[in-house]
């Protein structure tokens, strides 16, 4: 079944940086459809819970991991590629780099709108990066 949200950046240079990043300017998602909220999920192991620190990169992964289990069990069968809005927090901004070599990496060809903040403390200690996402139900 095709995809009823859609993706949109204006013709220019400015929609090039975004296309470069993987990401878009605008998500247009249907009235109809169910949408899927997930609170911000950090980099944990999926097996042992634990958050992992042994690089920023190993973190963002676990981060990605995190998120695509959750909106799979909240019925997005797509996971991570349902999704049509990120938000990322990261405790430097610096992250920001990591964060989207690995979105690249990852999810070639699937550009959501996408906004990080630089934030003073996370709620763990280690925690690089949260991420929350939006998606929907099809």
């Amino acid at each position: 079944m095709a995809s009823t949200q859609k993706f949109s950046s204006p013709p220019g240079p400015v929609s090039d940086a975004f296309t470069e990043m993987g990401i878009s300017h605008a998500a247009i998602v249907p009235a109809s459809a169910k949408l899927v909220i997930i609170s911000g999920e950090p980099g944990l192991d999926l097996k042992t819970g634990k958050l992992v620190t042994s690089s920023p990169e190993a973190q963002v992964h676990a981060a990605y991991d995190t998120v695509e289990a959750v909106l799979k069990n909240a019925g997005v069968e797509k996971g991570i590629r349902g999704a049509h809005k990120f938000t990322a927090l990261l405790i430097d901004v610096k992250y920001e780099e990591v964060l989207m070599k690995v979105w690249r990496e990852r999810y070639p060809g699937h550009m959501p709108v996408f906004m990080a903040f630089g934030v003073k403390q996370l709620g763990m200690e280690g925690m690089l990066v949260e991420l929350r996402a939006e998606a929907i139900i099809e």
